[in-house]
């Protein structure tokens, strides 16, 4: 039995930048949308609010090198970074670019490439094309690995098996991936490594672990939760999937026509943890859990609530199925996340639960010798 390394997954869009004062206003980061958040429905715990009104911004090192410290304390092993590329354009980078530069932050870490587009569908956008996810020619795909390379170098970056660790959000969107993997290896051998590991991200509807993993590019899938379970179920049974989709299209229409009266699409927490901890677990899959998920400071009254959600439930489930990860060997276990604040899915403390999810994991982490 291995001691799993614990992974949380880290946004880093509180800071100004360009794309977001163009698409959400000047100023905007994801605070914005947490403080004018509301409730809407008997219960619902809307606004978060951070320990001590800790609105911080991530152009700040001091701000990495605390998150670093109390994520370490806590027995967080490694930030699991969203990197933001397309066709040559970077985008909220600076967050990393500190941690690069600044050596004496302590924490390990990695990316994660949110290779996906941007739509305007946050607070009842019309669904405009921001940005589009593309991918450019061999010699972007060069330039890429260019840039991630000092990343991959540093002592702090994870690798597995001599390869520096990428997960990428949705490989089967990348149709030049099986030609971008081959330079991106022969890049990678050039450095000293043995290639890149990349991890697989399962989370859309009707993906299949066994069919990603049959990629000679990938060493394992990560399962991204709860978006796996909202999407898939507990098994990726596509009858579940289907009626999934139709009960979707049922509530977005009714929230087209009664704008006033919009329904939130709602699941039960402790039945997705109970689901988690039954669900039979390929060698490849890494586990992912998570502590809370609601998005209506993003989406507002048309968004997707994980409701019942209490520290005493995530001590209770995470701590069998971080016994269930080190007992089948698996390097990582995933946690959405460090401070996805617009989703309401952090450890970070705030004025509800203090230092509680974290203190939780650290009891966890402690109790497996």
């Amino acid at each position: 039995m291995i001691k799993s390394k614990i992974v949380a997954m880290y946004l880093p869009q509180f800071y100004e930048t360009e794309e977001n004062n163009c698409w959400w206003g000047k100023g905007y980061t994801d605070w914005v949308a947490v403080k004018n958040s509301k409730p809407y429905f008997k219960k619902h715990r809307q606004p978060k609010i951070p320990l001590n009104d800790n609105y911080y911004r991530l152009d700040d090192v001091e701000t990495i090198r605390w998150q670093a410290e109390l994520a370490k304390e806590y027995g967080i092993d490694a930030f699991c970074m969203y990197h933001y590329y397309s066709n040559g354009q970077l985008q909220m980078q600076k967050p990393a670019e500190i941690l690069l530069q600044n050596k004496d932050i302590s924490i390990s870490f990695f990316f994660s490439w949110a290779n996906h587009d941007f739509k305007k569908q946050w607070f009842n956008g019309d669904g405009q094309l921001l940005r589009r996810q593309e991918y450019g020619d061999p010699d972007t795909w060069a330039n890429h690995f260019a840039y991630l390379a000092p990343f991959f170098k540093d002592e702090r970056y994870m690798k597995i098996d001599g390869k520096p660790v990428l997960s990428i959000y949705d490989v089967l969107h990348i149709k030049c991936f099986d030609n971008m993997m081959a330079l991106w290896t022969k890049l990678a051998k050039q450095l000293g490594f043995e290639g890149i590991y990349i991890i697989a991200t399962k989370s859309n509807t009707n993906l299949n672990s066994q069919q990603l993993l049959q990629s000679e590019w990938i060493n394992k899938v990560f399962i991204f939760e709860p978006m796996n379970f909202r999407n898939n179920g507990r098994q990726g049974n596509y009858i579940y999937s289907s009626l999934r989709r139709v009960r979707t299209v049922l509530i977005r229409a009714n929230n087209r026509l009664r704008k006033n009266h919009p329904i939130q699409e709602k699941f039960s927490i402790k039945r997705i943890y109970k689901a988690i901890l039954q669900r039979k677990m390929l060698p490849d899959e890494y586990y992912g859990f998570f502590t809370e998920w609601d998005n209506t400071p993003r989406y507002q009254g048309k968004s997707v609530v994980f409701t019942g959600g209490a520290v005493s439930l995530f001590d209770e489930y995470f701590r069998q199925i971080y016994f269930k990860s080190c007992l089948s060997d698996k390097e990582l276990i995933f946690i959405n996340a460090w401070n996805e604040w617009g989703e309401s899915a952090y450890l970070e403390p705030d004025e509800d639960n203090g230092y509680g999810y974290l203190e939780s994991i650290r009891k966890c982490k402690d109790s497996v010798i």
